[in-house]
């Protein structure tokens, strides 16, 4: 049985992916939910996984990117403002994407980034907290996004190699009102290049976990955790939008019903958006990431 997952993921794709697994997973009773909804429930907390670990890269480049949009930078329709300035510590960046701001990774985002940047990365010390990234109105597609993003220095630059700590604690909110947290703490690690954030040849290493709910209709309907495999930490090139490399592990509890183990491999180092997707140690389907949010609804 083959599928393909595309970002826009057709019902019939994943279900089979979901079918297969229920075989190997004999937990499942006649009271249980129904294979409709088990599908919805576990592709809305892959997303969330999967998104959490995406928004993580922003984070880092929100604080650290030497390539910044000021006001009235017509080549990008975000916006980015210093107060007081850019030099001075600490100091609020605000990142404007207005009512709608299409990204090249293909995300219509709008409302603010509010980032307080406490000090200079290229020179504090290690256990320095250099950032707290809040939201306003803040939307992904049509997902709504609160909560904070911290920034510590868990290696200073110098005399490196320079090594992050990012401490998440999100809620995502869909137009239904239905919830689903991701709390998360990542390490990134500077394995190539030099000092800096943005040249093509920095390669990160990041290792970490996470983990979360979804809730449906006020009710807990999905618990979960992740972690990224110790054997094959995640791979940011510098130059690449995509993580590259590296896998994740994942264990989704459907309450009342059923665990299942998802392991996401996001591929060779090939700088594309493809990863291979288990579920219960079955065969291993192509996914494209980053998944769209899936409406937690049915």
């Amino acid at each position: 049985m083959k599928c393909k997952l595309n970002k826009v993921l057709p019902a019939a794709a994943f279900l089979c992916i979901v079918l297969a697994s229920c075989k190997k997973n004999d937990q499942l009773t006649p009271a249980s939910p129904s294979q409709a909804t088990i599908e919805s429930l576990l592709l809305t907390a892959s997303n969330t996984i999967t998104n959490g670990g995406n928004q993580q890269n922003e984070a880092i480049s929100d604080v650290m990117g030497s390539s910044v949009i000021m006001s009235g930078d017509s080549s990008d329709c975000r916006i980015a403002t210093f107060n007081p300035s850019r030099t001075v510590y600490p100091h609020l960046k605000t990142i404007d994407f207005g009512s709608g701001c299409l990204s090249p990774d293909g995300i219509m985002r709008s409302g603010k980034k509010l980032i307080t940047v406490y000090a200079d990365w290229q020179i504090a010390p290690a256990g320095t907290l250099i950032s707290e990234e809040t939201f306003s109105n803040f939307y992904v597609d049509s997902i709504n996004v609160s909560g904070n993003v911290k920034i510590y220095i868990d290696t200073a630059a110098s005399p490196g190699p320079l090594a992050l700590k990012i401490v998440a604690n999100k809620t995502f909110t869909d137009s239904k009102g239905n919830t689903s947290t991701f709390i998360s703490t990542d390490y990134c690690l500077q394995t190539a290049g030099n000092s800096t954030t943005t040249k093509a040849d920095n390669v990160y290493q990041v290792t970490g976990s996470a983990s979360g709910t979804e809730v449906l209709d006020g009710s807990l309907a999905v618990s979960w955790t992740s972690q990224i495999d110790p054997s094959n930490p995640v791979i940011k090139m510098g130059d690449c939008m995509y993580r590259s490399k590296g896998s994740l592990m994942i264990q989704l509890t459907l309450e009342g019903s059923s665990v299942f183990n998802e392991y996401l491999n996001y591929g060779d180092g090939a700088c594309d958006n493809n990863a291979t997707l288990t579920i219960n140690g079955g065969t291993p389907q192509q996914v494209t990431l980053p998944l769209r949010f899936w409406p937690l609804s049915l």
